[in-house]
């Protein structure tokens, strides 16, 4: 029986200017779409900070696309309480339209 790890596949990336391996259970183009993200992130808080502490700008990355991830939960979970009752109104107006059928 094997595991997921033993499956995952390790992709060379450049984050802010250091080179990491990266394993995971993803393919190789996924790994390398998320560090750009990553990278990105980091450059545009390095534009934006006064900070030059490389530690400070990986976290405040971290917090951002936490942020950012919440929201679209938070986003999703409404969609889906929407969708929840969009679908309990049809069933209702359903069984009016059967009821009325059924008279005629």
């Amino acid at each position: 029986m094997s595991s997921s790890m033993e499956s995952a596949q390790s992709t060379r990336v450049v984050i802010f200017g250091s080179e990491y391996s990266i394993k995971a259970d993803v393919d190789v183009e996924t790994t390398r779409k998320v560090a750009r993200y990553v990278n990105s992130k980091m450059a545009e808080i390095h534009e934006n900070i006064a900070s030059r502490d490389n530690v400070k700008i990986a976290v405040l990355s971290a917090l951002n696309i936490a942020g950012e991830l919440f929201e679209l939960k938070d986003k999703q979970e409404n969609g889906a309480q929407e969708i929840s009752e969009i679908s309990n109104r049809v069933a209702q107006i359903t069984k009016k339209i059967d009821a009325a059928l059924q008279k005629d």
